[in-house]
């Protein structure tokens, strides 16, 4: 049989699969010397976006033949030195497209009406002071930059086309003609004329820093910016700064850099920013479609 590592646990099903087709080698920790010591004999690796799949765990792998990402994302493995090697490398792109456009939107909805705000106060006994003044705008009324209009920028796209906003976008590539109204701009269009602005990149040399204190600066003083992408794509001070100074009304992070925060960091106290700890593609779904690079993996191995 096939000897797999896994590098951190799947959902149950996933694994049980895995081990129905392999003997797998189970990670007590994933870190570079651990994985270099397990994946010596190992016909493939499996493992999570977030784990680093480096050149030297490549290298150390004698029979390693595919690498398997449960997730969208490949910028923690090596895979220029995995194709240097001849190693292929296997993700699964679509598996978070609802899960995480759904969540963007929610970030939208989050910063136009604060919600847990006023829920706080009614549960404070200020039901009339909480129902006193008007609270946030409608999607309907703004328009949306989405930079990156794959998967989950478009996904989300639709959805707020459907809610009557206006959907601006900018890709490096050509994309579209899309089944909702969609008008592709240039970046600096996105900057200066979006209400919200939401990143939908892969992390690359392009993209790292997009989101600088020259580019926050083109923002006008009422825009809000999604990042549920990567959180290298924008720079963590310029942003912080940006709030702190009211340069821009708020922000809605689910990725950040560095990536945790420590408690102490300054984003947490700033009122109009939301962050959550990467959790956007973790739906039970999700997690279900992640996990099914592992029937990839194997029918990888059958062929080759």
């Amino acid at each position: 049989m096939y000897r797999i590592l896994l590098a951190e646990a799947l959902d149950p099903d996933a694994e049980q699969r895995l081990e129905a087709g392999a003997i797998v080698v189970r990670a007590p920790r994933a870190d570079e010397p651990t994985l270099r010591e397990l994946v010596l004999d190992c016909d493939a690796l499996v493992c999570r976006t977030h784990n680093r799949i480096t050149r030297p765990v490549l290298e150390a792998g004698r029979r390693l033949r595919v690498v398997g990402v449960a997730g969208v994302g490949v910028d923690h493995v090596d895979v220029a030195a995995a194709q240097e090697i001849g190693i292929t490398v296997l993700n699964t792109p679509a598996a978070a497209t609802d899960a995480v456009a759904d969540f963007t939107v929610a970030l939208m909805l989050q910063l136009l009406r604060p919600i847990p705000r006023l829920a706080a106060e009614y549960r404070a006994g200020r039901f009339s002071a909480a129902r006193a003044e008007p609270h946030g705008r409608e999607l309907r009324e703004l328009t949306v930059g989405l930079v990156g209009m794959g998967r989950i920028g478009s996904r989300v796209g639709r959805t707020c086309a459907a809610s009557g906003a206006r959907v601006l976008y900018n890709d490096l590539v050509p994309v579209g003609p899309f089944d909702f109204p969609a008008e592709p701009v240039e970046k600096g269009t996105i900057w200066s004329h979006s209400d919200i602005v939401s990143l939908h990149v892969p992390l690359t040399e392009l993209t790292r820093g997009l989101i600088d204190a020259e580019v926050l600066s083109c923002f006008r003083p009422s825009t809000l910016l999604i990042n549920t992408a990567r959180g290298a794509v924008v720079d963590t001070a310029a942003l912080t700064v940006a709030l702190q100074t009211g340069q821009i009304a708020g922000a809605a992070l689910d990725v950040t850099e560095p990536e945790p925060l420590p408690p102490d960091h300054a984003l947490f106290a700033c009122e109009r920013c939301v962050v959550t700890p990467h959790v956007a593609a973790r739906t039970y779904g999700g997690l279900r479609r992640m996990g099914a690079v592992v029937d990839d993996v194997l029918a990888f191995l059958q062929t080759v």
